[in-house]
């Protein structure tokens, strides 16, 4: 195999025409250039250089050879500084992975001001399901994940984002039923719109409001997509808990009811995911300086 210490040898012998000043500008002595450009004639079987007068020249072998060290020196050389100014200028893709509804809620915006100030990155954002996020981490497609505690990558460092808060919401018409004081027995006789039949959420939420959990529901609908349990809501379906940050983007917002924030309760934390090798990188950690620094923004 050859070396690229022996292709900075060849490339500097070419140029100087001489093994004597070659040895100046590589700051060797003439005995180490001679023999390592034997060592190359010897590894190859081929003749590198000729004599011509006091100065060498290349053989039709060696001109090839030349062709080649210059291309893959110059190609080094450019991948290297290339390396460099990714480690330290803010420059170079920064991939952002997240569940639909942070993306569209609230990381896309901030993502497009963050482009804006730092107009040599390439930054993407990628919004989708969990498992689809979670395997192009793993696969590094992915350089930066804003994901729920529970959905979590095994790999990779973790810094804490923000709580999420849930929110029950509930039709127009409903209003004077929700004058008086909610107690879990009536939380049972009332429609009720589920994400699933298992809905996490909602017993998070009356786990949270009453210390306990309802032992039936009178479920009336049950869909595994937020937005459309707040359109069933819309429609006088029945209640539902459903996460701030959705009904917060939602075109149902103004046309539903809640309880306020008395009954908004914590439904899960959110936490921000890097590659460790990608933590020295500077266009990595001030991407995520600034997510960190806006998350205020984040209306949960």
């Amino acid at each position: 195999m050859i070396e690229t210490s022996q292709l900075q040898t060849l490339v500097a012998v070419t140029r100087a025409k001489s093994f004597s000043k070659a040895a100046e500008v590589l700051g060797v002595t003439q005995s180490a250039i001679s023999q390592s450009i034997k060592n190359l004639e010897s590894k190859l079987e081929i003749k590198i250089f000729k004599r011509s007068g006091k100065s060498v020249v290349l053989t039709t072998e060696g001109e090839k050879l030349y062709q080649l060290g210059t291309q893959f020196l110059a190609n080094m050389e450019e991948t290297l500084a290339e390396l460099q100014g990714d480690r330290d200028e803010m420059q170079g893709k920064v991939r952002i992975g997240t569940l639909t509804g942070i993306g569209k809620t609230w990381l896309a915006k901030e993502v497009v001001w963050h482009a804006k100030e730092n107009p040599e990155l390439q930054l993407s954002v990628h919004m989708g399901h969990q498992e689809d996020l979670l395997t192009d981490f793993e696969n590094n497609k992915l350089d930066i994940l804003i994901m729920p505690e529970d959905d979590l990558p095994l790999h990779g460092e973790k810094e804490f984002f923000l709580e999420e808060k849930s929110t029950l919401v509930f039709p127009k018409e409903m209003k004077d039923l929700f004058k008086k004081k909610l107690t879990l027995a009536m939380l049972e006789t009332i429609p009720t719109i589920l994400f699933e039949q298992n809905d996490i959420l909602f017993m998070k939420w009356c786990r949270s409001k009453f210390k306990a959990l309802p032992k039936k529901l009178n479920v009336r609908f049950s869909v595994n997509s937020h937005g459309h349990m707040l359109q069933a809501v819309n429609e006088g379906l029945g209640i539902a808990v459903v996460p701030n940050h959705v009904l917060n983007r939602s075109y149902f917002k103004d046309k539903i009811l809640t309880l306020g924030d008395e009954f908004e309760v914590p439904s899960g934390k959110l936490f921000i995911v890097y590659h460790k090798e990608s933590e020295n990188l500077v266009r990595i950690k001030n991407t995520i300086d600034r997510l960190l620094s806006h998350r205020d923004t984040f209306k949960i």
